[in-house]
């Protein structure tokens, strides 16, 4: 199972926000072979600006170099870009995210931002899209199955 985690999971995970537990199970679960987890380069650039505002330049780098080595950072080009800026959504941001995760053929995107991921507007019919999930829903879909 590929899970493309948006930029506010990871941060809840660094800064221990309110749910991170949540989100640090999610990372369990990758550890156990049941699921491999996606970032996208920019969520590691948001992560690098919001982050050392905390920690400072050199634990957020410290961070990001160990939080690199636990997902897989994908790519993100012009013609996603492309694709983003023909779409509608709440939050362009999450638009990018969002056609990051569908070229990466990722099966869901957890997020604390549900709504936000609802986008449909500029894509065709024949894309896989991946299903928007808390990291909560996600770990009940899981046990579940």
């Amino acid at each position: 199972m590929k899970i493309f985690l948006d930029t506010n999971i990871l941060l809840d995970l660094l800064l221990e926000r309110e749910g991170f537990e949540d989100s640090a199970e999610l990372f369990r679960l990758q550890e156990d072979g049941r699921l491999k987890l996606y970032v996208s380069y920019l969520t590691m650039v948001n992560i690098a600006y919001v982050y050392r505002k905390t920690v400072g330049q050199n634990m957020a780098v410290a961070n990001l170099k160990y939080l690199s080595a636990l997902v897989e950072v994908l790519p993100m080009d012009g013609g996603q870009m492309q694709k983003a800026l023909m779409m509608s959504g709440p939050d362009i941001e999450d638009i990018f995210q969002f056609t990051c995760a569908v070229a990466g053929g990722m099966d869901f995107i957890v997020t604390r931002n549900v709504k936000d991921f609802r986008i449909r507007k500029g894509l065709g019919p024949e894309v896989s899209m991946p299903v928007a999930e808390t990291p909560s829903g996600l770990l009940t879909l899981i046990r579940e199955s």
